[in-house]
């Protein structure tokens, strides 16, 4: 079957003389090679003017066929990536070829007709040696390799771009002009990548171009679809700096909440995206209704779930040491102790760290007999104690290693 479609479009013949002398012009084929049949002879001159058409019809539907999945493709490569978007483009392609084919198929019918008269549709059979078919045959077949090299040749350098604008953020070889150029040249070329506007926004946050960064991250959200990954929470955690920088702490947090109502988080997600979110809230000074989304993610748990539950309360409770509520911290940490001793199979290892946290909640109140208590209740080494002190540092720009 494909050595048969293979033979019908490569054969270039567009007319020939049966045996009987019957006149067969070649149609625009669809699914066989059609032939417009005449049972007379006509002169060359009109059997030229009415090739010279054909080829005509038959140069545009060419440029068609070639221009019009390059102008699809520069208009797909900038939307974002979807199984859906990418079989309606193919069929929108498919559609526009075989409808002009189609339609020139008509405008080739009524010229016949209109000089000729009225044919009878067959096949078109040209009496061709079969030697000269191989040869035909071997024509399109490298006619189809050198697309296939030029297709190669145009994509290959998309692999260089992205090794060269990585090689350019090195920390040896900082150079965010050229990357950023680069980068440009490769999203205005190839089909968008996460790693590719990861980059950009780098690029253009060392560029002072904070805009233009936060677009890039808000890009690279949408394009990662509903699956969250680990480079999901470096990216949100910069767009709380940048939205920052150019507007308001209240706007980075609800772009922030936007962004993830955009992922399917699991638990363990859903827990560091809040933790992010909390610490930007009291580096910021907004610590309202911390407490109340740490309460409504453990109310969320199932009850068998008692590790989240332990680990959650724990975070809840390192939060209240940074936002300076120690008596509410030291009730937390009382309740997670009782538990850890209730649980010591599951919960050996945390329990000197609460135990040394809770420590330190202790003597910020004043109570200095409890927190050495609890010091030594934790185990740890004296010299190690103030490494379990709760603290963290201001926000800074966050960058993966590319």
């Amino acid at each position: 079957m494909l050595k048969k479609i293979i033979e019908t479009l490569s054969i270039p013949l567009l007319y020939y003389t049966d045996k009987t002398g019957y006149a067969v012009f070649r149609n625009f084929c669809f699914l066989k090679n059609t032939g417009c049949m005449y049972n007379t002879a006509f002169p060359k001159q009109n059997i030229g003017k009415a090739l010279e058409f054909r080829f005509a019809l038959d140069k545009r539907l060419k440029w068609l066929t070639f221009l019009t999945p390059i102008i699809l493709y520069f208009i797909f490569i900038h939307l974002s990536f979807s199984i859906f978007k990418l079989l309606f483009f193919e069929l929108l392609w498919l559609g526009i070829v075989f409808g002009t084919r189609f339609y020139f198929s008509y405008i080739y019918s009524r010229y016949l007709i209109k000089h000729f008269g009225q044919y009878e549709l067959c096949e078109f059979t040209p009496p061709v040696p079969k030697h000269k078919i191989a040869e035909y045959v071997s024509v399109y077949k490298a006619n189809i390799t050198v697309i296939l090299i030029i297709l190669g040749l145009y994509f290959i350098p998309a692999l260089f771009l992205q090794l060269t604008i990585k090689m350019t953020l090195s920390p040896k070889h900082l150079h965010c002009k050229s990357a950023l150029v680069l980068s440009n040249i490769y999203t205005a070329l190839y089909p968008q990548s996460e790693h590719i506007y990861d980059m950009r926004a780098f690029s253009k946050f060392m560029e002072k171009d904070y805009e233009g960064a936060l677009e890039d991250y808000k890009t690279v959200i949408e394009l990662s679809g509903r699956r969250f990954t680990k480079k999901d929470c470096t990216r949100l955690a910069n767009i709380l700096l940048l939205q920052k920088k150019i507007g308001t702490t209240r706007d980075a947090l609800e772009l922030f909440d936007e962004c993830l109502e955009k992922k399917r988080l699991s638990v363990l997600q859903k827990s560091q995206m809040l933790w992010i979110k909390s610490i930007f809230k009291i580096e910021n000074h907004i610590t309202d209704d911390i407490i109340q989304d740490y309460e409504n993610l453990i109310s969320s748990l199932d009850e068998d779930d008692i590790k989240n539950q332990f680990y959650i309360s724990s975070d809840l409770a390192y939060i209240l040491y940074l936002m300076q509520d120690y008596p509410l911290a030291v009730n937390n940490y009382d309740a997670l102790i009782t538990f850890a001793e209730e649980n010591k199979d599951l919960f050996t290892k945390e329990l000197k760290a609460v135990y040394a946290e809770r420590g330190w909640a202790k003597k910020s109140m004043g109570d200095i007999v409890g927190a050495s208590q609890d010091f030594t209740a934790s185990g740890i080494d004296y010299e190690e104690l103030s490494n379990y002190e709760p603290a963290f540092e201001k926000q800074k720009f966050v960058v993966d290693h590319f």
